[in-house]
């Protein structure tokens, strides 16, 4: 059986490779580790980096830049299930994106498991499957 390829909550993988994964389960969140390369290739990586730094404080990444680093459209839906302007949805997404990851990092590297992927459902306002 070949595995499926997922989105995610944020909607993102459409159509760009860096953003998508292979996982034999569906409708499951992206891989966070993904969504950070991804940002960290497109001009964000000393941002990231100083997310999953202990010894850093964390540099700002704005809803703006968010928005030119994913691909086109990959808010759109959840921004829109959220009752929220892209903008807004984006916004909220560069303000809530640093603290997980900080959360998610405390050693300088991102924990496995469960609590990534209930960190990322809950950003994208939605619950994991059970």
């Amino acid at each position: 059986m070949e595995p499926a390829e997922r989105t995610g909550p944020r909607g993102l993988g459409e159509g760009e490779e860096q953003v998508t994964a292979n996982s034999t389960e569906t409708d499951s969140p992206d891989d966070l580790e993904l969504l950070l390369v991804h940002l960290a290739d497109h001009g964000y990586a000393d941002q990231v980096g100083s997310w999953m730094s202990p010894d850093v404080i964390n540099l700002a990444i704005s809803g703006p830049e968010l928005l030119d680093a994913l691909p086109e459209g990959a808010l759109n839906d959840l921004a829109a299930g959220l009752n929220l302007s892209l903008q807004d949805y984006a916004d909220h997404l560069a303000q809530e994106l640093p603290v997980l990851v900080d959360s998610l990092s405390p050693q300088g590297e991102l924990t496995d498991g469960e609590d990534s992927e209930t960190a990322l459902w809950a950003l994208a306002g939605n619950e994991p499957d059970a």
